[in-house]
């Protein structure tokens, strides 16, 4: 028999937050009161960069992890401090799912810890910088799709069952899975999925 498969996304999702967001201002934080004086330095160009739209938001997430990659940072303490804006999902919990995975354009670097302590099967994030920048760097809609498909394809060739999102970014998983779960769809949202002919229930 079949495992049936979920699929969840992070932000805005399994938490009610952007936690790269919240990621920041941890890192600025620690940085100013570690006296990691470079560190805090670089941080703010980046984010400046970003303030002015000199780069884009994935290539700032891009340069932020490529700084603080040499760190060893403890990424435990910035999962400790944002528990309470995690949601409880039922579906996670749910036996009838066999295989579940924590989906997301978030750094892999605390994603992993966040899916390893609700029990998922395996985390699909965006990784430190192995490579120069390049527009498919960040886990993020068709790329997290085709990373979604390899890994199902690598345990036994399966097909999602069940995804939980909040994003249109997550519609090329969307027009795949059997059943679409949406957190707080705006008008928007409700419009273009409708034109993608994309069923789903929507959640608060």
């Amino acid at each position: 028999m079949k495992k049936k498969v979920l699929v969840v996304d992070l932000d805005g999702t399994l938490y009610n937050v952007n936690t790269f967001h919240y990621f920041l201002k941890f890192l600025v934080f620690y940085s100013f009161r570690k006296f990691k004086f470079y560190l805090f330095s670089a941080l703010f160009w980046i984010m400046l960069l970003r303030l002015f739209r000199f780069v884009t938001h994935a290539k700032m997430k891009y340069y932020v992890l490529k700084t603080i990659e040499p760190y060893k940072l403890d990424y435990s303490r910035f999962v400790e401090s944002i528990k309470k804006h995690k949601r409880h999902i039922e579906e996670i919990y749910n036996p009838e799912f066999g295989i579940k995975i924590l989906a997301t354009a978030a750094p892999s670097c605390y994603a992993n810890i966040i899916a390893n302590s609700e029990k998922f099967d395996v985390c699909l994030g965006t990784e430190f910088p192995a490579k120069l920048f390049s527009t498919d760097y960040e886990n993020k809609s068709e790329v997290k799709k085709k990373n979604v498909l390899q890994y199902l394809q690598s345990v036994g060739d399966y097909k999602i069952d069940t995804l939980v999102t909040d994003h249109l970014d997550d519609l090329p998983l969307m027009n795949i899975a059997q059943n679409n779960i949406v957190y707080n769809p705006n008008q928007f949202t409700v419009e273009e999925l409708s034109k993608s002919a994309v069923t789903f229930k929507s959640r608060v």
